[in-house]
């Protein structure tokens, strides 16, 4: 009866094998591994070494893959009131967004032959987001089949220093970022809810009286501005010569020597 049992049951426990192989093989085909698992920055980049191989050779050349990097933990240089010095502290990160690098990976040789396996290399940069911490690493085809499990890599280097100290007095330099807690540095004081003295109002009020522009004796006429009046007379006298000038005495008498002159003419004819 014993022997009919498991006899029974083989091909079940075969059935259940088989169906575990190929659902791990549906969910991570081939295998991924890297180079080294700690990478030092040079020159701001990260450059990551590692093989990968797939279950056969794909039937083209190059095959896009996407490397999906979720950051774990961080690496943050602060400033802190109880030393002069940055301190290295490791902070542990939850839910985070992968960062997706698309590349293409090249499974041929120099003699065009396709292999099931390969060689690859890529480099990660800060402009891209990256900074001195703690990743995992899946790697997967553009048809969400993923190659090998979850790798875990630490970039190595010196992120920007961050300033966490209660008063600074070099926040302003270089390569020191501020932490903000909030607070507008331009915001009007607050009054305590405890204190009932009113706050000063802000506006600015004019106070006192000052010049006119214009001084209101330039309104005034001047002596030469004023209208002067001709003065009147008979209209004998010559413009710019006074009425009692000689030349009108020498006239008259020049004028009457003539006349007497013809009247004698005149009487001797």
């Amino acid at each position: 009866m014993k022997r009919n049992l498991s006899a029974l049951l083989a091909p079940v426990f075969a059935l259940v094998l088989g169906v575990f192989a190929f659902s791990s093989t549906a969910l991570a085909a081939g295998s991924a591994k890297l180079k080294s698992s700690e990478v030092s920055e040079v020159s701001g980049a990260w450059h990551v070494f590692m093989t990968i191989e797939l279950p056969k050779a794909p039937s083209i050349p190059h095959v896009p893959m996407k490397f999906l990097f979720t950051k774990t933990a961080v690496f943050e240089r602060a400033l802190v009131d109880t030393s002069k010095d940055p301190v290295t502290n490791r902070q542990n990160l939850q839910n985070q967004t992968p960062t997706v690098e698309s590349l293409d990976v090249d499974f041929a040789n120099g003699q065009g032959k396709i292999w099931k396996g390969t060689s690859f290399d890529f480099g990660l940069t800060r402009t891209r987001g990256y900074e001195a911490g703690e990743y995992s690493l899946q790697l997967r085809t553009t048809d969400g089949l993923d190659i090998g499990g979850k790798l875990n890599i630490t970039l190595k280097g010196e992120n920007p220093v961050v300033d966490r100290r209660s008063i600074t007095f070099d926040a302003k330099k270089p390569g020191i970022k501020k932490v903000d807690d909030g607070s507008d540095p331009n915001a009007p004081p607050k009054q305590a809810k405890n204190d009932d003295t009113p706050v000063a109002s802000q506006d600015v009020t004019a106070a006192g009286s000052t010049a006119p522009f214009i001084d209101p004796s330039a309104y005034n006429k001047t002596q030469e501005e004023e209208v002067k009046q001709h003065p009147k007379g008979c209209g004998c006298a010559v413009p710019g010569l006074p009425t009692e000038s000689p030349l009108f005495f020498v006239g008259s008498l020049s004028g009457l020597m003539l006349l007497a002159r013809r009247l004698k003419r005149s009487s001797a004819t």
